[in-house]
């Protein structure tokens, strides 16, 4: 079943399973994978253990994404940075401030929606972090 959404657009769905300890998971994808359903597919298998956050990229303006994608391409976000914010500006004809701004909305939207995820998840609690755990980090 897909929403429709004012535009008139069918939107899919992800769905999450959790498989217990000793289910043959390989079979159960196999089961899912050989469904005769057109638009279904598997798109992630990770261990439970392994914690995930979702980010709506749609809560991004399309400027502000194609801005992230690029810096990324580009190494804006690498360590060391392979490309200044002068130098990545130019490829779009804006201000280093425009750049700037768009790269900064777009970092607060995505770490303000992980902060609220680790909240959610019981991650964000203050004071529920162990020495080690810090240690472990650097």
């Amino acid at each position: 079943m897909n929403h429709v959404d004012p535009t008139g657009s069918a939107r899919g769905y992800a769905l999450s399973l959790a498989v217990d300890e000793g289910v043959d998971v390989e079979a159960l994808l196999t089961l899912i994978a050989n469904v005769d359903t057109d638009g279904v597919r598997i798109r992630d298998v990770r261990d439970a253990d392994r914690s995930t956050v979702p980010v709506a990229v749609d809560e991004l303006t399309e400027v502000q994404r194609d801005t992230l994608v690029r810096a990324v391409e580009a190494g804006y976000y690498s360590t060391p940075r392979e490309v200044t914010l002068s130098e990545f500006v130019e490829e779009f004809d804006v201000s280093k401030s425009a750049i700037s701004q768009r790269l900064r909305n777009a970092e607060m939207t995505i770490v303000r929606q992980v902060a609220e995820g680790l909240i959610r998840n019981g991650h964000g609690e203050v004071g529920e972090h162990d020495a080690a755990e810090d240690a472990e980090r650097g």
